[in-house]
């Protein structure tokens, strides 16, 4: 089966790759074996998938402040690579949770779970998912909860506040947050290759927020916060740094992370067990592995001290 694979040099599509075997899509080289550079445009992707029997499409945009982006990637992109397959060519599409809406239908929620998107982003991943249902036959559409992992390197924002007494529960904390551990999704997208036909939650346990913390506080020896801010206060914060984002600015913690953070949100992942093999890992280990590794840069960033002391002659 000759398999596609865009958003290859992204955290979950390198893992991805660690499963299977696929011809990485790229707009400019990154160094991955076999990989074709495209500029996306039909008479390329028409030439190219030729002989796809496959594509895997993660490519995508979170840059939830920028409405227009995220309209162009996730549903523009998602348009052209449905229009240009063969026929025949199975699309695997990594979606979003947030295609059901910060506030659920029904908890836990599940496949058959009514989607109400609320968010530019929400819509542009609905928009991806009923594209390529409408136009494929041959699908498998995988709706991603919130990825974790060691190299994600922007939840080390998070850690360094907790570490340091900073962060504040979004409300009571006892909504339930859902995770999933980006090698556990990869596996699930790998897997829905060969064996996936309509839509899977890929999702692990929810815990919750104070849960949450309280097991990261766990692994970096601090007592865990006790602060609260209420949620419109929070949201109203990462709406400013959105705002500051369309100036140049990083943000940190936007609107959307506040929602996932402080909305309660539980999911049922039974059917990507049974079709695709899905087992998600305890949040235990993920986050003992991203503490690990947040040590790691934050040594790295400690300036190496040097002796003023003119060298000893031997």
């Amino acid at each position: 089966m000759k398999t596609y694979i865009t958003g290859a040099s992204g955290k979950l599509g390198r893992h991805v790759l660690r499963f299977m075997e696929a011809v990485p899509l790229v707009r400019s080289p990154k160094g991955l074996p076999g990989e074709v550079v495209t500029d996306f445009s039909a008479e390329s992707l028409k030439k190219i998938l030729k002989d796809a029997d496959c594509i895997i499409h993660l490519a995508g945009s979170m840059r939830f402040w920028d409405a227009a982006e995220m309209r162009q990637t996730n549903v523009g992109l998602t348009r052209s690579i449905v229009d240009d397959s063969p026929e025949g060519c199975k699309i695997v599409l990594a979606s979003s949770i947030s295609v059901y809406g910060k506030r659920l239908a029904e908890i836990p929620a599940d496949e058959a779970t009514h989607t109400h998107p609320d968010s530019p982003y929400s819509r542009s991943k609905m928009e991806a998912e009923e594209i390529v249902r409408r136009k494929k036959g041959k699908h498998a559409i995988l709706r991603i909860g919130t990825i974790y992992g060691p190299e994600f390197g922007d939840y080390f924002h998070i850690l360094r506040m907790l570490e340091k007494g900073k962060m504040s529960i979004i409300g009571d904390g006892k909504n339930h947050v859902p995770f999933v551990h980006v090698e556990d999704a990869a596996r699930a997208v790998a897997a829905a290759v060969g064996n996936g036909q309509g839509a899977y939650v890929v999702c692990g346990e929810s815990k919750t927020q104070m849960e949450i913390y309280a097991l990261a506080c766990k692994e970096l020896g601090v007592a865990p916060p006790k602060k609260h801010i209420s949620f419109w206060m929070a949201n109203l914060m990462g709406r400013m740094q959105e705002v500051g984002a369309r100036f140049g600015m990083k943000p940190k913690l936007t609107g959307e992370h506040i929602s996932i953070l402080g909305e309660d949100r539980v999911f049922r992942w039974e059917r990507a067990g049974r079709e695709l093999g899905f087992k998600p890992r305890g949040i235990e280990e993920g986050i003992r592995e991203m503490v690990k590794e947040y040590r790691k840069e934050r040594m790295a960033r400690v300036p190496v001290l040097r002796s003023s002391s003119p060298p000893r002659s031997p």
